[in-house]
């Protein structure tokens, strides 16, 4: 009756694709009813991008991350024990150009990242209005 709302957000690592956002600077992500949003915890920084520009949702083991996108099978972890997860977000940016934003987790966040993984996104236009 009195309970706490449940979260739905994923607490996350920022990793690329975000200018104002350091590197490995905790924020969290969420899916509302037409949109995805990043929250930045300090200072507080929202960026929301519109679910019909996400093309895909994308969960990788770190290994299988760094090659993709950075052709080097190098790892970044400096966690003592546990994986990096990535989540990565293809979407059309502003220009029509193809842009992607990386998160990651750790074991507990990798179930999440699948879930989105498994949900589809976009829109089939060649063309956006914004």
């Amino acid at each position: 009756m009195f309970g706490k709302k449940k979260e739905n957000s994923i607490p996350v690592q920022h990793y690329e694709g975000l200018k104002d956002f350091a590197q490995d600077f905790p924020c969290k992500i969420e899916i509302n009813d037409s949109t995805f949003e990043i929250r930045r915890l300090k200072p507080e920084t929202t960026v929301t991008l519109p679910l019909e520009r996400i093309t895909s949702f994308s969960a990788l083991e770190e290994p299988r991350f760094m090659l993709k996108y950075h052709g080097d099978k190098a790892k970044t972890n400096k966690l003592l024990s546990g994986k990096k997860f990535y989540l990565v977000v293809d979407y059309i940016a502003h220009d029509g150009s193809d842009k992607m934003l990386a998160f990651w987790g750790t074991a507990s966040e990798y179930s999440k990242f699948i879930e989105l993984q498994n949900m589809t996104f976009g829109s089939t236009e060649t063309s956006y209005c914004l």
